[in-house]
């Protein structure tokens, strides 16, 4: 019975998990700005819900060991094989905690840093060599030089700042090598102007 009540509250973490987590526009596109610097920030608890989802297998391991072990019991290598099994699954949940309060990309005019729990990288403008937007996951993402990778979710608040950048600061040949990412930005750009549009009408 343990065991069904796991794998139905695994089911419903991966079912509500994966509604909460499908790909969505920012509530805002421009950022929160930190003198010349934007802070983009992904959706407020979407790394809590991964936290959350990671939990779930790690539980249902818990569970179906707890309970082979009444019934069979579970010699040296099963409980260690268990025990790196859970660490493994606290880990990921931990890193995704932590993510939640220091996942960030700050743009400027200088280029793009992406923070995240436990290293930081970034990329100057002018050494941007290639950018990418992939439609289906919704993010943008630059190589430079040296093998530096770097993706920036179309979700967090902000991208339009990011889309007003990249259009003012890559290399023409950079941003024209792929006109569907090319469209992407501008189509960012038109959409923060005209929500700074609807703004100022606001406040007027």
């Amino acid at each position: 019975m343990q065991v069904i009540l796991a794998f139905a509250v695994l089911g419903l973490l991966l079912i509500g998990g994966g509604w909460l987590l499908r790909p969505m526009a920012p509530a805002r596109l421009r950022g929160v700005r930190s003198g010349a610097v934007v802070v983009l920030r992904p959706p407020r608890w979407r790394n809590t819900i991964l936290a959350a989802m990671a939990v779930g297998p790690t539980l249902l391991v818990l569970v179906v060991a707890m309970t082979a072990a009444r019934q069979k019991g579970m010699g040296p290598t099963g409980v260690a094989v268990v025990a790196m099994t859970l660490a493994a699954g606290l880990a990921v949940s931990a890193y995704f905690l932590l993510a939640e309060r220091k996942m960030q990309v700050r743009v400027d005019e200088r280029g793009v840093v992406r923070v995240d729990p436990f290293r930081q990288k970034g990329i100057a403008w002018g050494e941007v060599e290639t950018i990418a937007y992939n439609g289906v996951s919704r993010w943008f993402y630059l190589t430079g030089p040296g093998g530096v990778r770097l993706w920036v979710p179309e979700n967090m608040a902000g991208i339009g700042d990011f889309a007003e950048e990249a259009m003012a600061r890559l290399r023409p040949e950079v941003l024209s090598a792929d006109p569907v990412t090319r469209e992407a930005i501008e189509q960012l750009v038109a959409e923060t102007r005209a929500e700074d549009e609807a703004d100022g009408k606001a406040k007027a």
